[in-house]
């Protein structure tokens, strides 16, 4: 395992350094330094500097109280105080989850050829709300605000967490960003509609709370509270959907990055759907009825609610529910009445999203029977000839409907309402037959991104020279909302009339979307 995998060696960071008092001298003149966030008159965190002096990081800390005893099912609560001096040098456990995600690393670790043991699970707890922060050492110097990156995880909103092996911040925060990553309620705790609950999407509030939490202490981290950029992955990004239409959410954030989703443009199930499961769920863990339905169910312990939750919801995708709290409208309504609040966007999906989720039953017959009519499936199968086998055209069909024609369907709204929108279509494959049988696999440019290519992962020369090209792109995105640079191919604006996208792959160059004309077909209807 490299080094970001090793989840017990943290790296560091901080507004100011200082000498600790309760430092020890090595020697007269070697003295231990290390970074500090002063919150508030009474509220100091202490975090680590990382071994190559680029980046200070602090971990673990604290954004709301515990959602736990009568604040499981409730919307979080700000905290009304941290311990101090607190110490920000471990992680956090994740939040209450099944091993999904644990499994799907080891998964594609051993579709690598790697050994799946190198793969640990983490500590997981009801008590989660915590974030990571990672910055550049030299703004304890500078004095310069310095733009954000909130990075959301994601996992169906039913596992993962904020420090997986490929979210680690420093490397990015090395070249003159904040890298915040933020934890959420996750699965039935995160997501939950009950009759006795007025609230449903106790994930998404955590997210609102996470950001009040950065823009209170915006100046203290040393960010520029006018350059928060949002950034998700998968369920992550469908989240950063519903923020951008949350009037709760207003003002917290002026810019997103949006990675590999399409299931919040797609999702229209609805409250009474999930209510059905929550009813279920309730019975199950109580076996009775009674009187105090709301304390009874937080009186059973989180590893029965989510081991009970596996059964009660197999299947079931973890979707933001119209409660009439926090989400009014499906967001699919939102984007169509163009009430979106943030409007500057760099979007885009990989080439093969869906390759590894195939239903190895499935036939490219039987899947066009289910989506479309004879008509359009008979236009589809001349769209999709060219692709030699039965698998890469599933994996064609089903990644344009599910993650890149509601990308483009996003985009394209986004420049309606005269915002900005930057496209992507990441294709690049790692070098080696095992590495082609995976593809551009769902989650596969967050290496890059992040610059945490792992040991099991055959990383050339070619992959390193593109992760530093597309981490540019990001961090020019945030500082700016323009990812273009004088050294870089010139990434155009995506728009209906010139829909011209960014190839990130074995060549960086702008063109129209490959795959585009499957939307015509497959794309969400507004």
């Amino acid at each position: 395992m490299n080094l970001t995998q090793k989840l017990g060696i943290k790296v560091g960071l901080g507004f100011m350094l200082v000498i600790l008092s309760a430092c020890e001298s090595k020697t007269d003149t070697d003295v231990i330094v290390k970074p500090q966030i002063q919150l508030d008159a009474t509220s100091t965190i202490i975090g680590q500097i990382s071994e190559d002096g680029r980046t200070e990081s602090f971990l673990g800390v604290p954004f709301a109280q515990p959602p736990v005893g009568d604040l499981r099912w409730a919307p979080p609560l700000p905290l009304t105080k941290i311990e101090s001096p607190f110490n920000a040098t471990n992680f956090a456990p994740a939040c209450m989850q099944a091993d999904r995600i644990t499994q799907w690393y080891k998964n594609v670790v051993k579709g690598f050829g790697g050994n799946p043991d190198v793969v640990q699970a983490p500590a997981v707890s009801e008590d989660c709300l915590y974030l990571n922060i990672w910055r550049p050492t030299q703004i304890s110097q500078s004095g310069q605000s310095l733009p954000v990156i909130v990075y959301i995880h994601g996992g169906s909103n039913k596992a993962g967490w904020s420090y997986e092996p490929n979210y680690m911040g420093h490397n990015m925060a090395a070249d003159g960003v904040i890298v915040i990553s933020i934890a959420y309620r996750l699965g039935a705790l995160g997501f939950f509609s009950h009759p006795e609950f007025e609230h449903s999407n106790f994930g998404l509030l955590d997210m609102v709370e996470a950001l009040q939490w950065i823009n209170r202490n915006i100046d203290a981290i040393g960010g520029d509270a006018s350059r928060i950029t949002l950034m998700g992955e998968s369920a992550g990004a469908g989240n950063i959907d519903y923020l951008m239409a949350m009037p709760s959410s207003v003002g917290l954030f002026s810019r997103a990055i949006h990675q590999s989703s399409g299931s919040a443009i797609t999702n229209r199930s609805t409250q009474q759907e999930h209510t059905v499961l929550g009813i279920e769920l309730a019975k199950t863990l109580l076996s009775m009825e009674t009187d105090n339905l709301a304390d009874q169910l937080r009186a059973v312990s989180a590893e029965r609610v989510i081991n009970v939750a596996e059964e009660v919801y197999s299947g079931h995708y973890f979707d933001v529910a119209v409660d009439g709290q926090s989400v009014y409208e499906a967001f699919g309504d939102t984007l169509k009445a163009k009430n979106l609040h943030t409007v500057e966007l760099l979007v885009g999906s990989n080439e093969h999203e869906s390759l590894m989720y195939l239903d190895k039953n499935q036939t490219v017959d039987g899947w066009l029977e289910s989506q479309v009519g004879s008509e359009e499936a008979n236009k589809l199968r001349q769209m999709i000839d060219h692709i030699p086998n039965g698998r890469g055209q599933l994996n064609s069909l089903s990644t344009a409907a599910s993650f890149m024609c509601p990308a483009l369907t996003l985009a394209e709204e986004i420049s309606k309402m005269e915002g900005t929108s930057w496209f992507y279509f990441f294709n690049r494959q790692r070098e080696g037959e095992v590495a082609a049988s995976m593809g551009a696999y769902h989650g596969a440019e967050l290496p890059y991104i992040f610059d945490t290519h792992d040991d099991w992962l055959p990383t050339s020369k070619s992959d390193r020279e593109l992760t530093q090209v597309m981490k540019n792109y990001w961090v020019n995105f945030a500082k700016t909302g323009d990812p273009n640079q004088a050294n870089l191919t010139e990434w155009p604006v995506f728009t209906a009339e010139s829909p011209e996208v960014l190839i990130l792959g074995d060549r960086v160059v702008s063109s129209p979307h490959p795959n585009a004309g499957l939307c015509e077909f497959l794309g969400p209807r507004l």
